[in-house]
């Protein structure tokens, strides 16, 4: 690979967003690394288009028309780029303005497939947002995967999601893009890929910063984790190895205990003969459970210091384990006939 290579910085929309024009594209025009170009695709062409591309001459903007899901619009960006590197970005993240220069760095001194790093919470957001961030920041609400929401050591790891996401552009194509029959999820579907097909690496580094929103409301927050617990369980069920981790079952297994619990609890005040659980055995789990909703609500003080914020996380945080479980067990139960598409009714 070139030593100072072209980066192709690939931004999938529905149309130009307030975090596009506001935050995204000006932050991306303080990078220090310039070899850079911006391909945004949108549904279709907008009334900003014009001054947009004159202010910032790396810009190039791509209506997709009938083309909508974000996977396959990354694909057409990727069809489009003159770089070596693919950079994947969200729309509502923006990056540090030494992103792009210590993604090559880490290229050019590691041999790495691909190079990702954290999408931290900005400075100006809103209470919903933070909420939701005590959530993913903490190891209650994401286990072993707040790396991906806040800056840890450099690692290697097996899936990440495409909101801060560098590769080659060689190895994407040679890998046939996103597989655009799911999403989400086609960045984990591309990841096991390149782990188990191409036999690459992934790396993480938090000095490849961005910014990322987090959703704005409770409904859209929890449909997000709606399907990543649906596709997770069906990608489960596949066989991928990236979605094998305990870490993953959890939730599921916590909706099972609540379902088994109910049951236990009808039996055991109607008096129905039991097999010998004592009442405390039973309820041990939950009173575990509740304890490390008090250990997220003080962390969730200490960290926003608003009570508000520190009792919101507890409750987004029961809310996102049983959604995130049982949407795992229904994916699941698409994805272990494989012959048929997960969203086959």
């Amino acid at each position: 690979m070139n030593k100072a290579p072209k980066v192709s910085i690939i931004i999938p929309v529905k149309q130009l967003s307030y975090y596009l024009l506001h935050e995204n594209i000006p932050e991306l025009a303080k990078q220090t690394y310039k070899n850079i170009e911006v391909l945004v695709l949108p549904n279709e062409h907008s009334q900003y288009d014009l001054s947009l591309l004159k202010e910032y001459k790396w810009l190039r903007i791509i209506p997709t028309g009938k083309v909508t899901r974000p996977a396959q619009k990354r694909d057409i960006g990727v069809q489009n780029a003159k770089g070596e590197i693919i950079a994947f970005l969200d729309d509502d993240a923006y990056p540090d303005q030494h992103w792009i220069e210590n993604a090559v760095r880490i290229f050019n001194t590691k041999k790495v497939t691909v190079v990702c790093g954290p999408g931290i919470l900005p400075k100006k957001t809103t209470i919903w947002e933070n909420i939701f961030n005590q959530v993913l920041t903490s190891a209650v609400g994401a286990g072993g995967y707040t790396y991906r929401f806040i800056q840890q050591s450099a690692r290697y790891v097996d899936d990440y999601p495409s909101m801060n996401f560098l590769i080659s552009k060689k190895t994407f194509k040679k890998l046939g893009g996103f597989n655009s029959d799911y999403w989400p999820g086609e960045d984990s579907k591309l990841c096991n890929d390149i782990i188990e097909k191409e036999k690459g690496t992934i790396y993480y580094d938090p000095a490849v910063l961005v910014y990322h929103h987090r959703r704005a409301d409770l409904k859209g927050y929890l449909k997000q984790h709606a399907n990543y617990g649906f596709h997770r369980g069906a990608f489960f069920a596949h066989g991928d190895k990236n979605s094998r981790s305990l870490a993953y079952l959890i939730p599921t297994l916590f909706v099972l205990y609540l379902l088994a619990l109910t049951i236990f609890l009808a039996m055991y005040f109607l008096r129905i003969a039991l097999v010998g659980i004592p009442l405390t055995i039973a309820l041990l789990p939950l009173c575990l459970y509740g304890i490390l909703l008090a250990y997220l609500i003080v962390r969730s003080v200490f960290n926003a210091l608003n009570p508000i914020i520190a009792l919101g996380s507890a409750l987004v945080l029961v809310l996102t384990h049983v959604v995130y479980g049982i949407m795992f067990i229904k994916g699941f139960s698409k994805g272990i006939n494989k012959n048929k598409s997960i969203y086959a009714r």
